[in-house]
Order: C-alpha cells, then sequence, then structure tokens
C-alpha cells in the first residue's frame, strides 16, 4: 500500500494457486498466511499450502527457501529436503534467521540465512 492508499501485487495472483517460482504474476502461491520482512527488505512467506517458506524480494523475484508441496511432514534438513506442514508464521530475528510457527507439527522451527 502506498502512502496515497494505492494497493498493487507484489507477487502472484489469483488465477492458479500452486508453487512456481519466478518473477511477478508467475509466481505461485498456495495459502500464503503470514509475512515478515529481513534486513535486506526481503518478504518472507510462510507459505502454508505448499509447506514451504518462501521468499520475495523488492523487485518481485519469488524463490523457495526451505521446504516444499511434494513432501510435507517434519524433516529438519537444507534448502527443500526440509519438511513442514501448514508453516502459519514467520519473524526474522537479528541475526537473519526465520523463525517458523510449523501449525501441522505442533512446533517452532528455525531456518538459518544459508536455508538450512
Amino acid at each position: 500500500v502506498t502512502p496515497q492508499g494505492v494497493v498493487t501485487t507484489l507477487a502472484g495472483g489469483p488465477e492458479d494457486y500452486g508453487k512456481i517460482d519466478g518473477e511477478g504474476s508467475n509466481a505461485n502461491f498456495n495459502c500464503p498466511s503470514a509475512v515478515a520482512v529481513d534486513g535486506d527488505g526481503n518478504i518472507i512467506v510462510a507459505d502454508c499450502g505448499n509447506h514451504c517458506i518462501r521468499k520475495v524480494t523488492p523487485q518481485g523475484v519469488v524463490t523457495t527457501l526451505a521446504g516444499g508441496p511434494e513432501d510435507y511432514g517434519k524433516i529438519d534438513g537444507e534448502g527443500s529436503n526440509a519438511n513442514f506442514n501448514c508453516p502459519s508464521a514467520v519473524a526474522v530475528d537479528g541475526d537473519g534467521n526465520i523463525i517458523v510457527a510449523d501449525c501441522g507439527n505442533h512446533c517452532i522451527r528455525k531456518v538459518t540465512p544459508q536455508g538450512v
């Protein structure tokens, strides 16, 4: 929302849902449930329906940091090797770690800036 109250879409869109990384409306989400902003101005997204944590740059480029819809569950690991079950909230601490409320697994998880 701009200071003038104008709302624009940074990434994703209502036409299709899914998990596609990309720029702007070429990217897809599936029930994004929470966002936080890191120290570089990136938006960190808890993508509940895709069971993953995503990043949206200030330019609108979407990438997946950890997890994915192929296998949901609770496995710690690096990047797509980690599993979540409907992450519902995110926060970023002073060291750039992403703190995740992993709703379906009833736990709080941490993703490092390196995606671990």
